[in-house]
């Protein structure tokens, strides 16, 4: 990466999605990203515009005197008008895009960096509708052309952006996800949060994330429903998204045995996590694979599907191929079962993952992906 560069810069961020309530992934990798860039020591020497949707509690989110706010109160049109429009008026050196699409319209000569998470679009709920089938391709390779520069999250999704959309290596700069300090449980949160669910510590497999189709749930099911333990739960945390009806339907059949809790806060995700016995990720694909990350932080063994950049982040790095996690093809249920299997009757494999995952963990740091963006930024 380069050096930076010294002189003031004006920039803008595009923070739509950056203090939502109730977050999902890309929400939290732009808060993440965002609140820990603007406090870099660094980051003083220039002036720095987050563009809003809506009024922020600035009692709440405690910025430097360099930071300002700028709500852009659009409801339709909010990036290709709105924001568009704030690169003129305010006269921007630079912008950063946390999620995809970049203002066709923005002022010449205003540097530009926008981060791709992936480029998955079959898996997306919009991609039913034929305009949105048409536009969001066309919109993630525009951006990804003519941006100064491309974060892409995973190699693997670097990878998918040189294939699919032919766009130039040198441009994009990799850039993992870190993981969040764990919210504070006391033993009664732990034991209250595990009573409200029906759980043992340590008896159930988790898997956290939105219920959705690219998520593979309905095989997840269907491999747990082939484990022989009476006591083992499926624990599935998360809001149900889209095209989730068969996940609950089967879930149904096996009463009792599969827990839908529903949207967490950080308090519950943290403590499923730790009291878990299992995590399990049985996605299609993925663009990182977060939770993956903070389960192999909180010690828990991991099985996982090998789709996407999943195998990039449980490969740990001068191993010669060993990996902080057992991985199976998430297309094959019975492979599925087998590894969970496995890992179940296992103890000392399960030790194993734990402490291949602990040391794999370490090199995933939300400080130092804000230190990378804003090199990035500085530099463009």
């Amino acid at each position: 990466m380069d050096e930076v560069k010294s002189g003031y810069m004006r920039i803008g961020i595009d923070a739509s999605r950056t203090f939502e309530e109730n977050p999902t992934g890309t929400e939290r990798y732009a808060y993440e990203i965002t609140t820990r860039l603007l406090n870099l020591p660094e980051a003083r020497g220039h002036e720095w515009i987050l563009y809003t949707k809506h009024k922020i509690q600035t009692s709440k989110f405690k910025f430097p005197s360099n930071v300002r706010t700028q709500v852009v109160p659009l409801k339709y049109l909010w990036t290709q008008a709105g924001l568009a429009a704030r690169t003129w008026v305010d006269g921007l050196d630079a912008l950063w895009v946390p999620a995809h699409t970049l203002p066709v319209f923005r002022k010449p000569g205003v540097k530009t960096a926008v981060t791709i998470h992936g480029i998955e679009y079959e898996w997306l709920p919009a991609f039913e509708n034929p305009l949105q089938r048409w536009y969001l391709p066309l919109s993630t390779e525009y951006a990804a052309k003519t941006a100064s520069k491309v974060i892409s999250v995973s190699k693997f999704t670097k990878e998918e952006l040189v294939r699919r959309m032919g766009v130039d290596p040198e441009k994009i700069e990799v850039v993992w996800e870190g993981m969040s300090e764990d919210a504070k449980v006391g033993e009664k949160e732990v034991r209250n949060v595990l009573e409200k669910y029906g759980l043992e510590r340590g008896n159930y497999l988790l898997f956290v994330g939105t219920v959705q189709p690219r998520k593979n749930l309905e095989r997840l099911i269907e491999a747990y429903g082939k484990l022989s333990s009476e006591r083992l739960k499926l624990v599935i945390a998360g809001k149900l998204g889209w095209g989730y009806d068969q996940v609950v339907k089967l879930a149904g059949q096996l009463a009792g045995k599969v827990v839908l809790t529903g949207y967490i806060e950080d308090k519950e995700r943290v403590i499923l996590l730790k009291s878990a016995g299992i995590y399990v990720q049985p996605s299609i694909t993925e663009g990182f694979g977060l939770p993956v990350l903070e389960a192999m932080a909180a010690g828990i063994p991991v099985v996982s599907s090998e789709g996407g950049a999943l195998k990039e982040v449980l490969e740990i790095p001068g191993t010669g191929g060993k990996y902080a996690g057992v991985l199976f093809d998430p297309t094959d249920t019975d492979d599925m079962t087998d590894k969970i299997k496995l890992v179940v009757g296992d103890e000392r494999l399960k030790k194993s993952l734990v402490d291949r995952g602990l040391r794999r963990a370490g090199d995933f740091s939300w400080d130092k992906a804000a230190r990378e963006t804003y090199n990035i930024l500085v530099n463009l």
